[in-house]
């Protein structure tokens, strides 16, 4: 970002001096507008970040499951969040967020969490968890990072695998 900024600062400057040197007024008057344009791309190149259209959205799906043997209620209550994990120190910002009864179903549940592309920025990560309450009461949660979207493989399909905790 700081090299694709000093390069065109660099450039709009020589192009500038080199219409200082000239008599001509329509040389300068030309000298001007490429001034303008150069400077036009560098607030397109510093921004560093993927241009992605604003009302574009997409969906990261896949399942929820768990390896303990057993049933859940029809009342258990199962959440899926994608957030943005980016910063250490902070709480991560929620993207999207899908809650859903268990129903009769049973492991695994199938999730499709959709965001806006807007929202996504090529230098920050993203995760998706999930987590199992009943009455209230957690009772499976993720205990993995399950990237998405900015990683290495730019996963869109996430499996995760829950953890039971202990009562």
């Amino acid at each position: 970002m700081k090299k694709s900024l000093l390069i065109a600062f660099s450039v709009a400057t020589g192009i500038t001096m080199v219409g200082c040197n000239s008599t001509d007024k329509a040389e300068k008057e030309v000298v001007k507008q490429e001034v303008v344009v150069q400077e036009d791309m560098a607030q397109t190149d510093v921004s560093g970040t993927e241009v992605i259209e604003a009302s574009e959205t997409q969906l990261v799906t896949g399942s929820v499951g768990y390896r303990e043997r057993i049933a859940l209620p029809a009342n258990a209550i199962i959440t899926v969040t994608l957030a943005d994990v980016s910063l250490a120190d902070a709480p991560s910002k929620t993207l999207a967020e899908q809650t859903f009864e268990a129903a009769e179903k049973s492991s695994p549940f199938d999730y499709a969490l959709e965001f806006n592309t807007a929202d996504i920025q090529a230098n920050h990560r993203y995760s998706v968890r999930a987590t199992i309450k009943v009455d209230g009461k957690l009772r499976f949660t993720t205990d993995t990072n399950y990237a998405v979207i900015t990683d290495e493989a730019k996963t869109m399909k996430q499996d995760l695998l829950l953890k039971g905790v202990r009562q």
